[in-house]
């Protein structure tokens, strides 16, 4: 019996699988979770989700609408039911997601949501007043294996929270067109 090599086009596979897709996860999952240098962010996404559950997170995220209405002081929490139809990562949503992408950054993407949290608001309760302000708000909580988490994984109300552990990620008016038509 005699042994042929492989094509070079599945030699050429195999190296690239290697260099492209095992390097970097065992890179990520035993050296650093950071980027490396050249590795394309959807490729970087790929080898943290490979990854996954290697250690513990230092800090659970959780994000909160607020708003208040006009001649109002204080901020109340907006109850998202009916916002969002869909819950596909347990109980957030994808505002959640949009969140953890934007939380960091100067982004038109938050100014964007809020305008349609504005609109959808005023479909939802048309015999409402439109709330004269709108803010996210990022709170988190620091797992501890001593005090691990309780009751049913949806998130505490904003008010449990230390003020030490919370962010006001932004500030928003109503949309000029939703604005004008509620005054």
């Amino acid at each position: 019996m005699t042994y042929t090599l492989p094509r070079l086009r599945d030699r050429l596979c195999v190296a690239g699988f290697i260099a492209f897709w095992l390097v970097p996860l065992v890179w990520h999952g035993f050296v650093s979770p950071a980027r490396l240098p050249g590795e394309p962010a959807i490729f970087h996404r790929w080898h943290s989700i490979s990854c996954l559950f290697t250690d513990r997170p230092n800090q659970r995220n959780t994000y909160y609408v607020q708003v208040r209405y006009f001649g109002q002081s204080e901020w109340e929490t907006l109850d998202l039911a009916g916002y969002f139809e869909m819950e596909p990562f347990g109980y957030r949503t994808r505002m959640h997601r949009y969140l953890v992408r934007w939380r960091g950054k100067k982004s038109r993407g938050r100014e964007e949501l809020a305008a349609w949290l504005y609109r959808r608001h005023a479909e939802l309760h048309p015999d409402r007043e439109l709330p004269s302000e709108l803010r996210f708000v990022h709170a988190w909580t620091i797992p501890s294996v001593d005090e691990p988490p309780t009751g049913d994984a949806r998130p505490p109300p904003l008010s449990e929270f230390p003020e030490e552990r919370t962010q006001i990620m932004s500030l928003h008016a109503p949309p000029p067109e939703l604005a004008d038509a509620h005054h």
